[in-house]
């Protein structure tokens, strides 16, 4: 895959206006559980996107990488338990789990578009 800053930077703007979709719901104590599938599938996709990018940002600075890298792996892992404890019916859990999921995801592209894109695309 070409990497493509600009794309990663379109993707970043659907997967916002996902998150704000399903953060609507949250405010009023509820799970819109089919917002929080589209914005994880999305989610999901960005970042197999992304790992073009962190193997070239690996080659200057692998510690950033990793650090992007499990960025991306705790928004995967948080949204594999809150789903779990959406089916258990852990209302308390899931929007915990759904404020940790919004916290991240968006820190991660707010990061991404400050700190590396521009790193990237020097090299």
């Amino acid at each position: 895959m070409v990497l493509s800053i600009q794309s990663l930077t379109d993707e970043h703007r659907q997967i916002e206006a996902a998150l704000d979709s399903f953060a609507g719901s949250i405010g009023f104590g509820t799970i819109n559980i089919e917002a929080f599938r589209c914005v994880h599938e999305l989610c999901v996709r960005h970042y197999e996107h992304e790992t073009v990018l962190l193997v070239r940002l690996g080659d200057r600075d692998a510690s950033l990488a990793a650090k992007l890298e499990g960025q991306h792996n705790e928004v995967l892992e948080i949204a594999y338990h809150l789903l779990e404890a959406e089916t258990r019916g852990q209302t308390a859990d899931t929007l915990y789990l759904a404020r940790r999921f919004l916290a991240i995801a968006r820190h991660n592209m707010i990061e991404e578009e400050r700190d590396v894109f521009p790193l990237v695309t020097e090299g």
